[in-house]
């Protein structure tokens, strides 16, 4: 049965204040509150053309989604989280070949994380820094990329153990299926984008009072928390 309330998209409720935004920062440019910019100027048309592709694919939650989608996707698609699920749940009981499959999916994974720790967290180490800290570290800097290939290559081991992979197709299916799965994830992401971006660049934030750094950490937030949403509301199988 169909809810008698309307909710729009959440795409739809950051594109709406996204103009909301234009028109506020075109009547504060008009009576002059403070730094106030028009989104609606010729200026502010000029700046919106230059960034609006920039702003999207600079944004760091589109990168580290994007990595942990490649991983993740071949440990959905090769059953684990299904089987992991039916164990939980005690549904249907797993057979034995997924039972070895399981095991030694686990045992990859493990041997990779105690590599990972034997590569970063000894003194002076291949994936510290030049100066042995991990600070700007490669370790740090491609933290996203190391849980993706830890978790794909676990996935790829169930994968061909189970019988569920047979060719490299297979793999290149599952590090796909969840940028399908959560398409709609990267539309609001870009919308998101446009109006934080837009509300700085007009300085309306400044004008209210609100602090920069109260924003940023909203933006963060907003940037995460429909995706968090979506999870919740889709079920994982691809």
């Amino acid at each position: 049965m169909k809810s008698k309330y309307y909710f729009p998209h959440t795409a739809t409720v950051f594109f709406l204040l996204t103009v909301a935004v234009a028109l506020f920062s075109w009547i504060g440019s008009i009576y002059g509150l403070g730094k106030v910019q028009s989104l609606l100027s010729p200026e502010g048309i000029r700046w919106e053309l230059r960034h609006a592709m920039g702003n999207f694919v600079q944004t760091p939650a589109l990168g580290i989604v994007m990595m942990l989608f490649l991983g993740f996707g071949i440990t959905v698609h090769s059953g684990v989280w299904g089987t992991l699920g039916r164990i939980v749940k005690r549904e249907k009981p797993i057979s034995r070949k997924e039972k070895r499959a399981l095991i030694l999916s686990g045992c990859i994974l493990l041997v990779y994380i105690i590599m990972i720790i034997c590569t970063t967290f000894a003194p002076w180490t291949m994936l510290r820094s030049v100066t042995g800290s991990l600070t700007n570290s490669p370790f740090q800097k491609g933290i996203y990329y190391l849980i993706s290939f830890g978790v794909g290559l676990s996935g790829m081991a169930f994968g061909y153990a189970s019988g569920r992979f047979r060719d490299d197709k297979d793999i290149i299916k599952g590090m796909s299926c969840l940028f399908s799965r959560f398409a709609d994830y990267f539309v609001v992401l870009f919308f998101i984008v446009q109006f934080f971006s837009s509300l700085m660049y007009t300085n309306l934030v400044e004008w209210v009072g609100i602090d920069s750094y109260i924003v940023s950490y909203a933006f963060h937030i907003c940037c995460y928390l429909p995706f968090a949403w979506m999870l919740n509301r889709k079920k994982i199988d691809c």
